[in-house]
């Protein structure tokens, strides 16, 4: 089957397609239009037409609206206007957008970020994907570089995981759609997520302490405190966890940890100290059939709970970075990073993991006039290895049985890349970029050497991009990138055969272009996207406990459009000058399909959800109180396998929150989810032709029924 895959040719996209796209393209602009675009306004009219040149604005606006950062953790204004710089499809998050809600995962947070896709699995494991990135994959990380403060999350081999991502103790996330993740290095079809920290001087308080609970046997408890004298600052916070969950053997029981200082140890120099530990236990309820999971849907497979299937973390990050002002504009970056990681994996077997993650980065920007023209310029570079000494044993009753396996995984990746933005103007600016990596493969079986082997792969990406700032407040931009992603061990090992399979990096050209601004009362950030993919990695499940089998895709076509809009509808109300009303959305609209694929011909590639709508109604007057209204709805459910035989749910979930601030310093908030208490797919593996018969169809995953969560904050 693998081999019978792989050998499929492909050609052209038939017209058909092509008219079906462009027609739904411009259906979905026009009757769904944008919705999220919160921050752009402010930032586009900070930097004016003439871009960073109009320091004096900037500068006040810092001081005034935002905590200061430093040289090392930029405040939240700098790295938004920063941000805006960039020709093509980005998002920041802060997180005021989310502090006064229940927050449990990475998911909650991007959930108004268009083009994520962020399914809900069980406790804070998602399924995420930006642009269809990891479509195959429904456990893990696969396709987005995860970083935390800059240094990545996921391992050298491109995998990765969630847990050390604490919802409460985030200052923001930067959003890089596909090429544009070039400042981390990333060349990835789904680009980079930076969560950043934080630090004694952008922490939003002094201390602060917040008590949530809810549905589901739920308790969550953080606290935070934040310090800065002249030439120093602290930041020091933690998040206790226990949930139940909505399903049976479900529960979590987490603890966190995350502390930096930083020291100025002279007018041009600055050094940061992170630490972040993770005590995480986690169980595993399974996938059900379809009837089952919209029907028994609180149902765990009865498997997961005789051999107590979950998974529990330990891990310990330590992270350095020091900068250096160079001149007038220029800034040195440079540091590293460590991670120690044990994960106990009762699942069909019992894995047992001792990871060792750590690596180098070092990045200079500046801004220079050569030739009569402005070039902001950005040379960097990261070294990176991974180790992974992974043992397996039968699972009996959760516990360590019969040792079945001992393998080493060996990652490792050089990474270098130079940006060069040229204004040609004050509002027209070409990006030039170039991105490569050399990364290797080193897999060596303890228990017989003949598995032992070694692959390299290596890639050149460029990068073409034009930001115009039509106004003051507008920007048109347009980018052309290319990606390439080699596989990572759990695709090249595909147990139980502990032999590399013959497996092609995936590579893609992506070609985009959009508009983000303000208008008076309306912020909109959109763009159209077409990725060309060669060797795409698509996974077909080989039965709902076990994880799936991986090959190269031929030639595969992931298009479609990311919109978002911020409208304060109306102001005054009431007759109170800050009372109003705000509509703000995100609508994704992805087609993804194989193009005339011998067997699969132009059919839709499973799991992704064809349209997808984030929307809010919110009454508020900041600092008093606020009332919402939010909706998810895919109106069209997802394929579950390639032959297009069977579809998962559509489905509309409805949620309300509210928040009211009780006294200076004292804040309360409730959210309801799923207010209707919906019955519907979350999501799923994906199968080959769920129409044959004996194909394994326990593949589904339940969206949780109706939960009520409420919290306290103390800031003081």
């Amino acid at each position: 089957m693998l081999r019978s895959m792989k050998s499929r040719r492909l050609n052209a996209c038939a017209k058909a397609r092509a008219c079906q796209t462009a027609s739904a393209l411009v259906f979905g602009l026009l009757i769904h239009m944008p919705f999220t675009a919160q921050g752009w306004a402010a930032s586009l009219e900070e930097e004016g037409a003439d871009g960073p040149k109009n320091r004096s604005i900037v500068e006040e606006i810092i001081v005034t609206e935002d905590r200061k950062g430093s040289m090392t953790a930029p405040g939240l204004e700098e790295a938004r206007r920063r941000m805006t710089r960039i020709s093509g499809a980005v998002d920041l998050v802060a997180a005021e957008e989310f502090g006064q809600e229940y927050v449990e995962h990475l998911g909650d947070m991007l959930r108004m970020t268009p083009g994520v896709l962020a399914q809900e699995r069980y406790s804070e494991e998602i399924r995420l994907s930006i642009r269809g990135s990891g479509l195959g994959l429904n456990f893990h990380l696969r396709g987005v570089e995860l970083l935390l403060d800059g240094t990545p999350i996921n391992f050298s081999d491109g995998f990765g995981d969630f847990q050390e991502i604490d919802s409460r103790l985030v200052r923001y996330l930067e959003v890089y759609k596909g090429g544009n993740g070039f400042d981390f290095g990333a060349a990835s079809l789904g680009g980079a997520i930076n969560v950043v920290s934080p630090t004694g001087r952008t922490a939003a308080d002094a201390n602060s302490l917040m008590v949530e609970g809810g549905s589901f046997g739920t308790a969550k408890v953080t606290g935070m405190m934040a310090r800065a004298g002249d030439d120093w600052d602290f930041f020091a916070g933690a998040t206790g966890v226990h949930s139940d969950q909505f399903r049976d053997h479900s529960t979590q029981i987490t603890g966190r940890f995350t502390t930096n200082v930083g020291i100025k140890l002279s007018e041009q120099v600055e050094t940061r100290f992170y630490m972040i530990a993770n005590h995480i236990n986690q169980e595993i309820p399974g996938s059900l059939d379809f009837d089952t999971a919209l029907t028994d849907r609180k149902q765990a497979v009865q498997n997961n709970i005789d051999n107590d299937w979950a998974r529990n973390i330990r891990s310990l990050r330590l992270i350095n970075k020091t900068s250096v002002q160079m001149g007038a504009s220029g800034q040195l970056d440079f540091g590293a990073y460590g991670t120690i990681r044990d994960l106990d994996h009762p699942i069909f077997v019992f894995i047992d993991d001792e990871v060792r993650d750590y690596g180098l980065f070092g990045r200079y920007t500046d801004s220079l006039s050569l030739a009569g023209l402005r070039h902001n310029i950005t040379l960097g570079m990261t070294a990176r290895r991974s180790t992974i000494d992974d043992d397996w044993f039968v699972n009996e009753g959760g516990r360590r049985g019969f040792h079945i396996q001992s393998t080493q995984q060996d990652a490792s990746i050089i990474q270098g890349y130079a940006t060069d933005q040229i204004y040609l103007t004050d509002t027209f600016a070409v990006d030039l970029g170039l991105q490569a990596f050399a990364t290797k493969r080193d897999f060596t079986d303890n228990f017989d050497p003949i598995n032992d082997d070694v692959v390299n792969y290596s890639a050149l990406n460029p990068k073409f991009g034009l930001l115009w700032d039509v106004a003051p407040r507008t920007q048109i931009w347009t980018n052309i990138t290319k990606s390439a992603e080699p596989p990572a061990f759990s695709e090249l090992v595909q147990r139980p055969i502990l032999q590399f399979v013959e497996l092609e990096k995936q590579t893609s050209w992506t070609a985009e272009v959009g508009t983000r601004g303000a208008m008076g009362p309306l912020a909109w950030d959109v763009t159209l996207y077409r990725a060309w993919i060669e060797g795409e990695f698509l996974r077909f499940a080989i039965d709902g406990n076990i994880p799936a089998n991986s090959f190269n895709a031929d030639d595969t076509i992931h298009q479609g459009l990311e919109a978002g809009l911020h409208l304060t509808a109306a102001e005054g109300l009431f007759g109170r000058d800050e009372a109003r009303l705000i509509i703000e959305g995100a609508y994704t609209l992805s087609d993804f399909f194989f193009q005339d694929d011998e067997q699969f011909e132009n059919n839709q590639l499973a799991v992704t959800v064809r349209h997808l709508l984030n929307a809010e109604v919110r009454l508020e007057e900041p600092d008093r109180f606020h009332i919402a209204m939010t909706l998810e709805w895919a109106p069209k459910a997802p394929w579950v396998d390639f032959a297009n035989t069977l579809r998962a749910t559509d489905y509309a979930v409805f949620g309300l929150k509210a928040g009211a601030t009780i006294a200076d310093g004292l804040e309360f908030y409730a959210n309801v989810q799923n207010i209707t208490n919906k019955r519907y797919i979350s999501t799923f593996s994906n199968v080959i032709d769920a129409s044959v018969d004996g194909t394994a169809l326990n593949v589904f995953t339940p969206g949780d029924g109706i939960g009520v969560f409420a919290g306290i904050k103390a800031s003081f």
